[in-house]
């Protein structure tokens, strides 16, 4: 049974207890992100985050990687725009949950960068960043953010350039580090082999914090991200050309509305029998990859249907991904279709019910939305009672021509492409 508590230093304390199963995942998520940083701290949320595992008051490096080596564990962490999470898949053994969950907690309060380790896990932060720009997906997608979120937080890089990690310091970071991680708001989520009461019990000896903010009433971001549509060309250094069509969707999400969304996106293009894989793959062969997805922030959120061609396919591509689209609206959703997504989704909820990681991310994003924590059997019953009227009504709602942003990324276009693209389109090309 899943259960939220507040704890009595202000640390929101998330458990989905599983009997029977010998693994556990715990997972430590810090209310900051990028799109808190002004000029002069970009990247200094990711630079924190990698510099957590260079030694504490009581350990060095090398001694929190061997808490977790040691019992068979594995310890991870990732920043993203609005959080930062520092997790651990471990063995559901008493001794081991309590080391492991005693080592999060003084890399969480206890961090202390040593001037040597800043040095070189600097150079480590830099050289990711320049492996990220190698990388065609990871640089498309920071490009169609700033596309379609011009000049705002919430499309800023997450790791800042080279030369913005270069500019901060050891106490730039030391002073970020005690407001957003020490003191900021925390929420310890877990799923496994665990009991309430035992994490409770480690937690609450841990300093207080600012409150937690009361979801989804209150919110860290003003509400006013403002969603840029129309059609941008972006010209780089890779061969391979990536399409993105993207709509805004309304925020806040209700629960209700996030299963309808699951359900759409699933037949949509997140399966191998989806509509956008069927026609642009396996019908015309137009492309290798394509697929979509949903992204949510606190202020704001988007669909995006994405495919990757060669340069020559491009054109053909742009216009039948934009024909499935449409004919989500005109032709509708078959009966078919939607008992097919709902059964992929509720397999794919049965499966995960066994991976602990999974349910651990899965109680933070159900609290960070404003959900109530269920489990796998609830959410199950409720995709299963998505309707297809509802699912019309989404595509309605959605796929509103005027707000679509449509990006094309990849090796440069002569202008008899771009032309051949906008007519698919029928939207403005803007500047780029």
């Amino acid at each position: 049974m899943t259960k939220k508590r507040l704890l009595q230093n202000n640390i929101m304390l998330l458990t989905e207890p599983v009997a029977g199963v010998k693994t556990a995942a715990i997972g430590f998520w810090f209310s900051i992100g990028s799109r808190r940083e002004q000029p002069g701290e970009f990247g200094i949320t990711h630079f924190t985050e990698h510099l957590l595992f260079k030694g504490t008051a009581t350990k060095n490096t090398h001694d929190i990687a061997c808490t977790f080596d040691r019992i068979g564990g594995y310890v991870n962490a990732f920043t993203e725009r609005e959080d930062v999470c520092v997790y651990c898949i471990i063995p559901a053994q008493k001794a081991a949950v309590q080391s492991a969950l005693r080592t999060l907690c003084d890399m969480a309060y206890g961090a202390v960068f040593p001037p040597d380790e800043f040095e070189r896990e600097r150079a480590v932060v830099q050289n990711e960043i320049a492996a990220s720009a190698d990388d065609p997906e990871s640089s498309a997608l920071d490009v169609v953010a700033l596309a379609v979120w011009p000049g705002q937080d919430i499309s800023r890089s997450i790791t800042g350039t080279v030369r913005d990690v270069a500019a901060l310091t050891r106490e730039q970071v030391a002073a970020w580090y005690r407001e957003y991680f020490v003191r900021g708001e925390l929420t310890v989520a877990a799923a496994g082999g665990i009991t309430e009461e035992e994490l409770a019990a480690e937690l609450e000896l841990m300093p207080a914090r600012v409150p937690p903010v009361c979801y989804p009433a209150a919110r860290h971001y003003d509400g006013t991200s403002r969603w840029q549509p129309g059609t941008s060309f972006f010209a780089s250094r890779f061969r391979q050309m990536q399409v993105f069509e993207l709509y805004p969707v309304a925020v806040p999400v209700s629960e209700r509305d996030s299963y309808v969304m699951a359900v759409f996106n699933a037949l949509v293009g997140d399966t191998m029998s989806s509509r956008l894989f069927e026609s642009l793959r396996e019908k015309h062969g137009c492309c290798y990859t394509v697929f979509s997805f949903f992204t949510f922030y606190e202020d704001a959120a988007v669909w995006c249907a994405y495919a990757s061609c060669d340069k020559e396919r491009l054109a053909e591509l742009c216009a039948l991904l934009s024909q499935e689209i449409r004919l989500l609206e005109s032709d509708g959703i078959t009966e078919n279709e939607i008992e097919a997504a709902k059964e992929h989704l509720c397999g794919e909820e049965l499966m995960s019910g066994e991976d602990m990681e999974y349910l651990m991310k899965r109680l933070q994003r159900n609290y960070s939305m404003g959900f109530p924590l269920r489990g796998t059997d609830e959410i199950i019953a409720a995709i299963r009672s998505v309707s297809r009227e509802e699912l019309a009504a989404l595509a309605r709602r959605l796929l509103a021509q005027k707000d679509r942003a449509f990006v094309v990324y990849g090796a440069h276009l002569p202008a008899r492409t771009k032309k051949a693209v906008l007519a698919a389109q029928g939207v403005p090309q803007k500047k780029c």
